[in-house]
């Protein structure tokens, strides 16, 4: 039988997409990507992550990615759009006849489980699966390394702004360098985050 393991990568990143990524595996093969080391992304290095990567993805029946961009983040709620991925995501692999569903909860996800109900499908929907479910660790990884190789791809068009995150002080100080040189923002800046406010004002767009 088929499980289908959703988690996502960089939701809380101030530049960048977030990935959102779902994985078919054979039930069979769950106990050897355990040993193999598959576990949370953020559990691992990143030379780590993109080893397990390809024996994900040599292992698995597929994968899918959903990458939500700044622009509809600015303008739609991202746990709506969250949601929107991880039911795009369980449509295309249906097709796998999956038993579960596993997804590392975010927020009030009924919308998602009442799809997954609707397809006869057992929904495991939790805090913390991407920890504790092999599937979900396997969809962590695939959204982390896709993102990851995002990033690096923005970097060398943009420049290093570190990892993205409104914590690292390497990132500030890429958007207040680049605030003060253009004054209109980079399409990869989140510019309805609230740092914005005190960093790059001009930037920052109210949600409503």
């Amino acid at each position: 039988m088929i499980v289908i393991g959703i988690d996502e990568a960089g939701r809380g990143s101030l530049i960048g997409p977030m990935i959102v990524a779902g994985v078919a595996i054979d039930e069979n093969k769950l106990n050897f990507l355990k040993k193999t080391g598959v576990k949370d992304s953020k559990q691992l290095t990143r030379n780590r992550r993109n080893e397990l990567f390809g024996i994900i993805t040599l292992h698995a029946e597929a994968f899918t990615v959903v990458k939500v961009y700044p622009n509809e983040i600015d303008n739609e709620n991202l746990n709506e759009l969250t949601y929107k991925a991880m039911i795009k995501i369980i449509h295309s692999l249906m097709s796998f006849n999956p038993r579960k569903i596993t997804i590392d909860k975010v927020g009030n996800t009924k919308v998602v489980e009442e799809e997954i109900l609707k397809m006869g499908v057992e929904p495991n929907i939790v805090t913390n699966a991407d920890v504790n479910f092999v599937e979900a660790s396997a969809a962590s990884i695939i959204a982390k390394v896709i993102r990851d190789n995002i990033i690096d791809e923005l970097k060398l068009i943009y420049g290093d702004f570190g990892s993205g995150y409104p914590a690292d002080p390497r990132t500030v100080e890429w958007v207040k360098k680049v605030y003060g040189s253009y004054s209109s923002p980079p399409p990869i800046i989140r510019r309805s985050w609230k740092i914005l406010q005190e960093i790059a004002p001009k930037y920052y767009i109210r949600k409503w």
